[in-house]
């Protein structure tokens, strides 16, 4: 990341790179709960993975918003990766001889990991984890401001 400050603390760095990170994940909401957007759903998986990975190593500087955020990340990491699972094997299986209940479980599979993942989002937003946690970094963040606000990039 650009624009952390080497003699900066490490929480607020972390809060400055937590916050871009956050920023990632949220940019992918709402394309990400269309049941076709599977591309959008592997970024954002890609996103929850970076955003759990800052925060394993940084936790200590956000308390338990940090720890909440964390296992959210991680869930919503896992579910998104059984969405992305049914995705590569579904085209796989397709008009493979003799795989038909194979692919007839793939597609009910992903549109009941899809549902867990709306139902997930939705959980997440209800009990305020990422309004959380972007609340704890900004505390902590140098200017109160992520990277890409004062111009900086992941």
């Amino acid at each position: 990341m650009k624009r952390l400050d080497p003699a900066g603390s490490l929480c607020g760095n972390a809060a400055r790179i937590v916050l871009v990170r956050l920023e990632e994940l949220r940019s992918f909401i709402p394309a990400a709960l269309d049941p076709g957007a599977s591309e959008a759903q592997h970024d954002m998986r890609i996103a929850a993975k970076r955003l759990r990975y800052v925060l394993e190593l940084t936790e200590l500087c956000f308390g338990e918003r940090g720890a909440a955020a964390r296992h959210g990340a991680r869930d919503l990491q896992g579910v998104l990766g059984d969405l992305h699972d049914c995705e590569v094997m579904l085209p796989m299986a397709e008009g493979q001889p003799n795989l038909e209940i194979l692919v007839t479980h793939l597609v009910a599979r992903r549109r009941l990991v899809f549902d867990r993942f709306g139902e997930l989002w939705a959980q997440q937003r209800r009990s305020g984890v990422w309004e959380e946690l972007e609340a704890a970094a900004r505390e902590l963040a140098p200017g109160g401001a992520s990277l890409e606000e004062k111009g900086g990039r992941a």
